[in-house]
């Protein structure tokens, strides 16, 4: 069984976890960024946790 793999994404007014890469492309081609990927769900929530304080702080 392939892992799953969790990208987190985010642009100015939202913070995503895709499971799918043409969601991430999709998302990406419409302007936002990739803040990361990882294969472990619990490892993706503490990113997406990251990911959310990074842009707090530049907002």
């Amino acid at each position: 069984m392939p892992a799953t793999a969790y990208y987190i994404v985010y642009d100015e007014f939202s913070i995503s976890i895709c499971t799918l890469l043409d969601d991430v492309f999709d998302a990406i081609s419409t302007g936002a960024l990739l803040y990361g990927y990882t294969d472990n769900e619990t490892m993706a929530q503490e990113m997406l946790n990251e990911c959310f304080q990074l842009v707090e702080k530049k907002n």
